[in-house]
């Protein structure tokens, strides 16, 4: 089970890690309303995958 934990934080860090090298470019062009909804929409969904694995991995 902490195999799978370890798994899955591996692969929430390297999802932020290439959706920041990829929005890095791009977020010169953003101006202030689209880089708040950007960091809004990828807050909310880091603590939905942060929520849905504590229920699912450490419920005990």
């Amino acid at each position: 089970m902490k195999v799978r934990a370890a798994t899955l934080l591996v692969v929430m860090l390297l999802t932020v890690l290439v959706l920041a090298l990829m929005m890095f470019s791009a977020v010169s062009t953003f101006d202030g309303h689209s880089l708040v909804a950007l960091v809004v929409v990828v807050v909310v969904a880091a603590a939905g995958g942060i929520a849905f694995s504590w229920k699912r991995y450490y419920r005990r």
